[in-house]
């Protein structure tokens, strides 16, 4: 594997590294919203479920530069994202 590939890797695990603590963060904050009628613990949940949204997103964007080696553009680029990360591509991304 190439340094690239691996300089990738590197960056990918470590998003997902984040994205494992905002779902452990979020976890805890919706049993204590559950048990508290304090608004600050959903707010909790909402702000970890964004960032890990925003965590895969930065993966996919990871993928997209270094493996297909294009950056989605304009006003609609999150939806363009999904479209290419979903896209089958035979010998490189395969459903």
């Amino acid at each position: 594997m190439n340094s690239r590939y691996l300089t990738l890797s590197g960056r990918i695990k470590q998003e997902i590294s984040e994205i494992k603590m905002c779902i452990e963060r979020a976890k805890k904050a919706w049993i204590r919203a559950k048990e508290s009628s304090d608004p600050l613990y959903l707010d909790s949940v909402a702000l970890n479920l964004h960032d890990f949204y925003s965590g895969l997103e930065r993966v996919f964007e990871l993928i997209a530069e270094n493996v297909n080696e294009t950056k989605s553009t304009g006003g609609n680029w999150h939806q363009e994202l999904l479209r290419q990360m979903a896209t089958e591509i035979p010998k490189i991304r395969p459903f």
